[in-house]
This record gives structure tokens, sequence and C-alpha cells, in this order.
């Protein structure tokens, strides 16, 4: 029996060493050991940001195209009724006639005026909101 002893003795000895290693767990509640592909990551949140970035750019640079445009076409329209009234009253038959088309251009230019004033303010608006707050570093 002696022989057996220390045979079973190591048996159990390299069982229980084998035990308690698969027992033990990592630290939970500490910092997790630092990640083969935190590279990885950071070119991720830095691809993020670029886009994110280029996505504000585009939108303003979409806002301030939709109001040029808008300020141009009134602009044509104004310089088109400008040229239309001034062909009629060319060809006005009497001098009260063409003072009432150009009174009554005058007032059409007056809207032109303050549809123009109405875009620039709306345009100012939306470039103050689409400023880009300063980003954190």
């Amino acid at each position: 029996m002696h022989r057996r002893s220390p045979l079973s003795l190591l048996l159990v000895l390299a069982l229980a060493g084998t035990a308690h290693a698969q027992s033990v767990q990592p630290n939970r509640y500490g910092p997790p050991p630092p990640a083969v592909g935190s590279d990885a990551y950071q070119r991720q949140q830095q691809a993020s940001q670029v886009q994110q970035r280029q996505q504000r750019e585009a939108t303003q640079r979409a806002s301030r195209d939709q109001y040029a445009i808008a300020l141009d076409a009134n602009r044509r329209r104004l310089e088109a009724d400008r040229a239309h009234t001034e062909r009629r009253r060319a060809a006005a038959a009497s001098p009260a006639e063409s003072e009432r088309l150009r009174q009554d251009f005058e007032q059409r230019r007056q809207a032109y005026e303050r549809e123009r004033e109405e875009l620039e303010r709306q345009r100012a608006q939306a470039g103050a909101r689409l400023e880009p707050s300063p980003e954190p570093r």
C-alpha cells in the first residue's frame, strides 16, 4: 500500500492544481486588458467623425445653394417683369395708361424686394443654425 500512496498523492496534487487554475476568473471589475485591435477602434471613431463632418458640410452647401437658387430666380423674375412692363409702357395708348403700368410695376418690384429680403433673412438664420459647434478635443 505504500507504493500506491505516493502515486495517489501525486495524482491528487496534479488534479487539484488544474482544478484551482480553472476556477480562477479574470478580474471583472478592473480595466480590461489592452486589446490588440484598439487601433481599429480609434480608426473607426475617426472615420465616423470625418463622415459626420462631411455630412454637416454637405448639408450647409445644399442649404446655401437652395437659397442662392431662390434669390437668383427672384432676381430673374424681377428683370423679366421689368422688361415686359417697359414693352407694355412703350406700346401704351396714353400717358395715363403708361403711368398706371409704371405704378403697378413699382408695387410688384416692392413685393420682389420683400421676398428677396425674406429669403436673405432665412438664409442667415439657416447659416447660423447650421454652423458647426466646436469639436471636442
